[in-house]
């Protein structure tokens, strides 16, 4: 996923691509636990911390990607508004491509706005395989953490891309 991200955002013949560098700052961090993935992982550290759980509270000094990605998201945020984050992920165990997000029980279609979107413009997207909530489970997670945190950016999702294959489209199987 992040690959094809950049080859998009950073495509010199791309108008959509142009027109989006024009528009908006992207930052973006390829891998959070370079140091655990050289060494097989893909959730932990190399002190085996599950860096996806550590968004709450992160350490500066057992946790120092998470603690400055973290630090690097509230000052964009406090200084010009963040509009999106979207965290990348792989799944082991589901099909297709969707999102985990958030919930606002008062507006609750704002912070599935995105997701539908993707799911119109993209044959691989699946709206409903998206779910939207705030399990107490995920609170230490980026999704949940920077959702409270940030409190005027419902658009916090982690994309889920399937290990498995689809279920869907002209691909399934």
């Amino acid at each position: 996923m992040m690959r094809g991200c950049l080859a998009f955002l950073t495509d010199p013949e791309n108008e959509e691509a142009r027109m989006l560098r024009e528009r908006y700052v992207f930052k973006v961090i390829p891998m959070l636990n370079p140091d655990g993935v050289i060494n097989g992982n893909y959730r932990c550290s190399l002190a085996g911390c599950d860096l996806n759980r550590r968004w709450k509270t992160p350490n500066k000094h057992l946790h120092p990607t998470i603690y400055h990605t973290k630090k690097l998201i509230k000052d964009l945020h406090a200084e010009r508004g963040l509009l999106i984050y979207c965290d990348l992920h792989g799944h082991s165990r589901k099909q297709n491509v969707f999102m985990y997000g958030c919930n606002n029980k008062y507006r609750p279609e704002e912070c599935r706005v995105f997701p539908l979107m993707l799911s119109k413009i993209s044959q691989f997207f699946d709206f409903g395989s998206c779910r939207f909530g705030i399990q107490k489970s995920k609170e230490s997670t980026a999704r949940v953490s920077l959702y409270k945190e940030l409190k005027s950016c419902p658009n916090i999702f982690t994309m889920e891309s399937t290990f498995s294959g689809v279920d869907i489209g002209e691909f399934k199987g």
